[in-house]
């Protein structure tokens, strides 16, 4: 399966563990800036203890030291610390407060000066912040490994409010979300000060369209205004047949959000959520901004993430969404003749025009039907039926659209492959009044062996 998500290989440097600094760092003071988006945040730099703050352990936190620690914020203020030795574990630890009267479902970044100490990089993410939310788990601040503590470091997080206005903010040690994929727990020492909330204004490059809208890093953006709108409007069209498709909208109808950030695991590419992450620590935005450019690609990662949002109702038939976000996709591709710029049989990148996507699926079903069939080769036998002289898709739509309402029958994934085609066969039946019975009349008998291997 193409998903875009690419490992990274991680250099483990444990660092040893050193005493916290005896001396304040002093900083040059500014002024105060008259910010018309800024947002009033009392005793954001911890100067009347934890007032407006909450402890929040998340896990193991029960051994962590958390206080406010006199002379060692910027300029010898006070500021919070948290620390935990690796002898009690991993863990995060978090100073919360919960923001409201805001404007609601906009963006809006916190940011904090930071400094910290023995961090190892194969455990979590040291001192971090995030806005927790379940409708997007991954979203923090960018990582912080090692030792810095002879000189603070700004970190920031951009989060979307509510649709009341409201949202919480995190200082912590450790992220929320457990496993390194989702950032992980930590040890070590974090001490943090200063912490800011404005609205998101030109820090981030915003382009909003009827469904969909961007937050892009400026220094990401490196292509013309004109060919960044026109891709949005493709968003638009394929959150349209997205939504034909499944019968509905996530999020309530919402207007979708793109968020380039560096906070996110670095071996992800994006992630799925509200809002869609789109990881800049590397050169994944400017390159798919190129082929854009380039090929008048409408870039395969991205429609891959929008299709995951598109995993609305009761998922309890789904065997796989990696392959059911391709999926629909592909009804998408095929409905707006979009492009995308993928590899071809022979290894070298083509641009796969509407329907013409369903080739580089076969790829995979040639090299993998004779002995387990990979999840790309069931996507090719499925989405192959979609053919007007076959089934066409409104079988297809019919049976997504009862699925998404009623589940599925449990069992194995390969119970719930059964289910869902026994599903197809009904409503081809019913579409082209006559029985119908997919499974019999479209698959070999290699064919279900081979998808059994893989889904058993």
């Amino acid at each position: 399966m193409r998903r875009y998500l690419f490992c990274s290989v991680f250099l483990a440097a444990l660092l040893s563990c050193g005493k916290d600094s005896e001396n304040p760092i002093t900083e040059t003071p500014t002024g105060p800036v008259d910010d018309p988006y800024a947002v009033d945040l009392p005793n954001g730099n911890f100067e009347s203890g934890l007032e407006g703050w909450t402890r929040h352990d998340y896990a193991n936190g029960e051994n962590a030291v958390f206080e406010i620690a006199e002379g060692q914020g910027t300029n010898g203020s006070k500021c919070l610390k948290i620390q935990q030795f690796p002898e009690n574990g991993v863990c995060c630890v978090a100073a919360e407060r919960k923001l409201t009267g805001l404007e609601p479902d906009q963006m809006y970044r916190v940011s904090a000066r930071v400094r910290y100490s023995d961090v190892p990089n194969d455990e979590g993410t040291g001192p971090v912040l995030f806005s927790p939310n379940t409708n997007q788990y991954w979203n923090s601040s960018k990582y912080l490994y090692g030792t810095e503590l002879k000189s603070w470091t700004t970190v920031s997080c951009d989060f979307l409010t509510d649709d009341w206005g409201d949202a919480t903010i995190s200082v912590a040690l450790g992220f929320w979300q457990g496993g390194l994929a989702n950032g992980g727990r930590s040890t070590g020492t974090a001490y943090f000060d200063n912490i800011t909330v404005k609205k998101v204004s030109d820090e981030l490059f915003t382009l909003k369209g009827e469904h969909v809208r961007l937050y892009i890093e400026p220094s990401k953006v490196i292509i013309a205004n004109d060919v960044l709108s026109k891709w949005l409007e493709r968003l638009d069209m394929m959150y349209e047949s997205y939504a034909e498709l499944m019968g509905g909208t996530p999020y309530n109808g919402r207007n979708l959000a793109i968020l380039t950030t560096r906070g996110i695991y670095s071996g992800y590419w994006a992630l799925a959520g509200y809002p869609i992450l789109w990881s800049s620590n590397y050169t994944a935005v400017e390159d798919s901004f190129a082929q854009m450019a380039d090929y008048d690609d409408w870039c395969f990662g991205l429609l891959h993430e929008l299709g995951h949002v598109f995993n609305i109702g009761n998922s309890g038939w789904n065997w796989n969404d990696e392959m059911f976000a391709n999926f629909r996709m592909q009804y998408g591709l095929e409905k707006n003749n979009g492009k995308v710029w993928m590899d071809g049989a022979d290894g070298q990148k083509r641009i796969y025009q509407g329907r013409e996507i369903l080739a580089m699926y076969k790829i995979d079903y040639d090299k993998t039907i004779a002995t387990q069939v990979n999840d790309n080769g069931i996507h090719y036998m499925l989405a192959r039926l979609a053919d007007e002289s076959i089934l066409g898709w409104e079988p297809f739509i019919r049976t997504f659209q009862y699925l998404s309402k009623n589940g599925g029958s449990g069992g194995t994934n390969y119970d719930k492959f059964i289910y869902f085609v026994n599903t197809l066969s009904r409503y081809a039946s019913e579409v082209h009044g006559k029985d119908i019975n997919v499974l019999t009349e479209y698959f070999t008998e290699q064919e279900l062996e081979s998808i059994r291997k893989q889904l058993q």
